[in-house]
């Protein structure tokens, strides 16, 4: 079974989840991300390609069926 990485774009620290999304793309492109905020308009618009975006609210069922359909894609199915 494949992974996805799930984060959210305000995270503690000097690295935020736009800045995660690009590390992990660069390093692994093929792996799925999928980012996450209560904050609608926060750098949306920044988010590498291929990432995925969910806005908060959401349900668990949402988040594992967007990670599936990530892993998916990924394997170009």
């Amino acid at each position: 079974m494949g992974q996805a990485r799930f984060a959210d774009v305000r995270l503690c620290g000097v690295m935020d989840g736009i800045d995660l999304a690009r590390e992990v793309k660069m390093r692994w492109p093929l792996l799925p991300v999928i980012l996450t905020s209560g904050h609608p308009r926060e750098r949306v618009g920044e988010l590498p390609l291929g990432v995925a975006y969910m806005s908060k609210p959401w349900q668990p069922l949402n988040v594992l069926i967007a990670a599936e359909q990530a892993l998916a894609s990924g394997r170009g199915n």
